[in-house]
């Protein structure tokens, strides 16, 4: 039903707003609606019924159903903000609000879950017991209905969007269904049993909470970070690129995230130095334009090489097969020899993997140190990048 309504209002849009990402924006601020709805609804009652029969746990449910509402404000104000276009200070728009949002809702439910643990820590020192009623078992059974509905609804949302903001609104939705639960629980024993569990109760769903919170807390620490691209996407974009005639080969590919479905990706694309340039730099310029989407924009950079030099590839061959010897991941791109009177210069990149377990240097006296037993004419001019797309 969101996706219908959302796509009903972009066609009223003009036809250049009526882009996926702002059908994703209008998906995930009509599913924040929804939330703010329900969680208002559901809040409002048990606080009601928690002050009427003295129901302490009841009543901090409702506050945490009523606080979910200004999670659901959160996240339709950051998808709100992620709709906004590119600007002077922002020239990479604004999708990564989102994450910001996703970020202070792992808050909430931090903080929550702390606070249900000192509530319910005073309960078990009063050792107060409730006022049984059925109104309060009919309320926190349909509280559990519309959050198993609200989870339901969020995670297709979340599925269909890809987005973490919506993600910790449907695991936040479970929690508050094993909060209410374990009140229902608590309530029938406490009336039958005469024995009062709800401060118990209360403690171990709280530590469940916690835990949830800290678990969206870190999944969405990473993309604000910046985190490793995915392995798929980065394959598919190198098969894409060297599927073209012309290039010879890829290196230094990095891709920058600047929210969901959100990225520019950078990479050096080898071509034949012997071709006309202006031939060359057309074709860089068709894998751009063919190749870049609505999601992903790339940037191509060219670099000429050139594949007939016998002796330059002969020197190429013995720096890579060094290169393997110390590590098999090891790769080298950018050769080039330039011959003097009495030595040979040997200059190129080396791309060591990420969080590799010998210094830049220690690589550069190795790779020195092993030519040099070779061919003592060699010297080596040595630039070091890593390994940013690493699978």
């Amino acid at each position: 039903m969101s996706v219908f309504i959302a796509k009903k209002i972009l066609k009223k849009q003009p036809q250049e707003k009526q882009t996926d990402a702002r059908l994703r924006n209008l998906i995930g601020a009509i599913a924040s609606f929804v939330g703010i709805i329900a969680n208002c609804l559901i809040g409002v009652s048990k606080l009601i019924v928690g002050l009427i029969f003295s129901s302490i746990s009841v009543a901090s449910d409702g506050l945490n159903n009523i606080s979910d509402t200004a999670s659901s404000a959160v996240s339709m104000i950051s998808f709100k903000i992620a709709d906004k276009p590119a600007d002077k200070k922002h020239p990479f728009g604004h999708a990564r609000a989102e994450y910001l949002a996703a970020m202070i809702i792992s808050f909430i439910i931090i903080m929550l879950g702390l606070e249900l643990i000192k509530s319910s820590v005073e309960k078990i020192i009063a050792n107060t017991a409730s006022t049984f009623s059925y109104i309060t078992i009919g309320i926190l059974i349909f509280s559990i209905l519309v959050k198993v509905m609200l989870f339901i609804y969020n995670f297709t949302m979340y599925k269909k969007i890809n987005s973490s903001t919506l993600k910790g609104v449907a695991i936040d939705c479970i929690n508050d269904c094993l909060v209410s639960i374990m009140i229902l629980i608590s309530t029938f024993i406490s009336h039958y049993l005469k024995v009062n569990l709800d401060g118990y109760f209360g403690i171990v769903v709280a530590l469940l909470i916690i835990v949830q919170g800290i678990k969206l807390m870190i999944s969405t620490f990473n993309p604000l970070l910046g985190e490793k691209a995915d392995k798929q996407m980065v394959l598919d974009i190198a098969k894409a690129v060297q599927s073209y005639d012309g290039v010879l080969g890829i290196h230094d590919m990095i891709v920058h995230n600047y929210g969901p479905n959100r990225y520019f990706v950078s990479l050096h694309v080898e071509v034949d130095c012997k071709q006309d340039m202006l031939k060359s730099h057309e074709l860089i310029d068709k894998i751009e334009r063919e190749l870049s989407t609505q999601t992903t924009q790339l940037l191509i950079h060219m670099d000429p090489i050139n594949k007939d030099d016998e002796e330059s590839n002969k020197y190429k061959s013995m720096i890579t097969e060094l290169a393997k010897q110390i590590d098999n991941r090891i790769t080298i791109h950018d050769f080039r020899m330039v011959q003097g009177v009495n030595s040979n210069n040997l200059i190129f990149d080396i791309v060591l993997p990420m969080e590799f377990k010998l210094s830049d240097d220690e690589v550069k006296q190795n790779l020195q140190k092993n030519i040099k037993e070779q061919d003592t004419t060699c010297n080596l001019v040595i630039n070091v990048d890593r390994n940013y797309t690493e699978c």
